[in-house]
């Protein structure tokens, strides 16, 4: 991974692929290269919408990941899970309890450290269509970012 100063020279580009892959399953701190970048006088309103879609578009490939998962590769992937590491599988669960319980609304929580990306992956996983996925995962993410944006314009 470049290191923040390169990302931050790329921009908006490189603002994309941090949130894209902060979104996917790769731990990386995209709300800081925001903030950067609008530190650097980037546009708040391109900064959120790129940031929001590049995340949204990584946690469509976990979400892709529980379709598949629940479609065939259920056992296989559900062992990968037990493997990364033991804490998984119980997140795992909670997030299909609330899934159930709540269904796509929940995903609104899609957007929180350690356990969005379980919310998302169980997405997959119970069924949820994808477009509520794709409507409540995008309003979390995207409200996370403008609050970001929104600190960072106050702080300035």
């Amino acid at each position: 991974m470049p290191d923040p100063s390169t990302l931050s020279a790329w921009g908006l580009p490189g603002l994309f692929l941090v949130a894209m892959l902060a979104g996917s399953i790769v731990p990386v701190p995209s709300e800081a290269l925001l903030v950067a970048l609008l530190s650097g006088g980037v546009s708040p309103v391109a900064a959120v919408t790129v940031a929001t879609v590049g995340n949204v578009l990584g946690a469509l490939s976990l979400y892709l990941l529980g379709r598949w998962g629940a479609h065939g590769g259920g056992g296989r992937l559900e062992r990968w899970i037990a493997r990364r590491t033991a804490r998984e599988a119980p997140r795992l669960e909670r997030a299909r309890q609330w899934l159930r319980r709540w269904g796509a609304p929940a995903l609104v929580l899609s957007w929180l450290p350690v356990v969005g990306d379980a919310f998302v992956l169980a997405a997959g996983l119970v069924g949820v269509r994808g477009a509520p996925f794709l409507v409540f995962t995008t309003l979390g993410k995207g409200l996370r970012y403008v609050f970001v944006a929104v600190s960072t314009l106050t702080a300035l």
